[in-house]
């Protein structure tokens, strides 16, 4: 076995190539998240992303992503990289510690990972599922399935289509809206969003605002950024950014104008991206983990995915692996003050180490979160990317 770490612009076209090979003989590896446009694009804004290269006999059969902070990484792109992982051939025999060894590195810790064959199973820490909506026969047939499965919720819908006429008046949609304007005030949205509820500005970073910025601006049909927008006349009701490849498109940072929550404007404007995707050629809409109270009632199925950290076949490496099954018996000591704080500092400090490059933003970010936490009024709750 060979394996190397490599920064993307040491990538060959022949690993390019090889990259896309293995990503699109593998339809759980469709989302834009595995493609390399979208690791390029996030090594231009940040300085501490790597690709761990591996196979055998010279023929690459493992592409893995990684930012490195170090002797640990995290997904490259994280806390926005909603899937990720190793990148793996069918038939490939590859011990991923040894990988991790080779690679120089102690662990590499991840979210959201795609595992088709169960061979990282034995590393998981936790599985879950993202919702997706297959919508290449029209996303008409996912509101149709919605209305039989969940007859209360599209009831709801239609009144709240009705009260939206009545109240507001009509709403206009764009799939592919260039506003300046409207970006930024979704990025303005959604800060005021994390601030409120008490979780980690990932938005304050300038790597990560200029990377939704780069994606928006790109032009590549394996990693778009696509900026949604409703408006009642010409005021910004509700927008959403997301993120394409050619037949994918994944709800990614939606928010809204507060005063007019009472619409339900994340709903509507959902409905009418799906409506518009179908239209428009993608054979899926990605609705990513978590928040199944709603994204239940869009999607067709769910895919596996689960959250693990590798660890290196050093010995070294089990050092820490002690530490997190202490921490691991905190969350699960069933002492309900010990447990959902454990759980939530964890969650918290795994966001904040991801989207914070300087050691003075993790500090702060530190610091906030912890004045929060004592807030009278604070509450507890977060998505595993913090950015849902």
């Amino acid at each position: 076995m060979f394996c190397e770490r490599r920064r993307f612009n040491e990538l060959s076209e022949r690993h390019l190539a090889r990259w896309d090979e293995l990503r699109t003989s593998l339809g759980g590896y469709r989302s834009p998240f595995f493609s390399p446009g979208f690791t390029k694009m996030v090594s231009e804004v940040r300085p501490d992303i790597w690709v761990i290269v591996a196979g055998e006999d010279e023929q690459p059969n493992l592409f893995w992503p990684v930012q490195v902070n170090g002797k640990s990484a995290d997904p490259a792109g994280a806390p926005f990289s909603d899937y990720h992982g190793p990148i793996m051939s069918e038939g490939a025999e590859l011990d991923l510690r040894e990988v991790v060894r080779q690679a120089g590195l102690s662990n590499v810790r991840m979210t959201g990972v795609y595992d088709p064959h169960c061979r990282l199973h034995q590393f998981a820490t936790e599985f879950d599922g993202a919702f997706i909506a297959d919508i290449s026969n029209g996303a008409e047939n996912v509101f149709e399935f919605q209305q039989r499965e969940f007859p209360k919720h599209a009831k709801k819908m239609r009144r709240l289509a009705r009260k939206v006429e009545r109240e507001v008046g009509e709403l206009t949609f764009e799939f592919d809206a260039q506003s300046e304007a409207d970006f930024h005030q979704l990025m303005t949205w959604k800060r005021a969003q994390y601030r409120n509820t008490g979780r980690h500005d990932v938005l304050g970073p300038d790597w990560s605002r200029e990377l939704l910025y780069r994606l928006w601006k790109h032009d590549d049909p394996t990693c778009k950024g696509f900026l949604h927008t409703l408006k009642f006349e010409n005021r910004l009701v509700a927008a959403e950014f997301n993120l394409s490849c050619r037949s994918t498109i994944h709800g990614w940072i939606p928010a809204y104008d507060p005063e007019y929550s009472s619409y339900a404007p994340g709903l509507l404007i959902q409905q009418e991206i799906m409506r518009e995707a179908s239209a428009r050629g993608f054979n899926h809409y990605d609705l990513g983990v978590s928040a199944g109270h709603y994204k239940k009632y869009y999607s067709s199925y769910q895919l596996p995915v689960i959250r693990a950290t590798i660890r290196s076949s050093a010995p070294v490496s089990r050092l820490g692996l002690a530490g997190q099954l202490v921490w691991k018996g905190l969350e699960t000591s069933g002492i309900p003050k010990v447990s959902g704080l454990a759980g939530q500092v964890r969650r918290r400090y795994e966001v904040i180490r991801s989207a914070e490059i300087s050691l003075s933003g993790r500090i702060k970010g530190v610091i906030d979160a912890a004045k929060y936490a004592v807030r009278p009024d604070s509450t507890s709750g977060s998505t595993p990317a913090e950015n849902g």
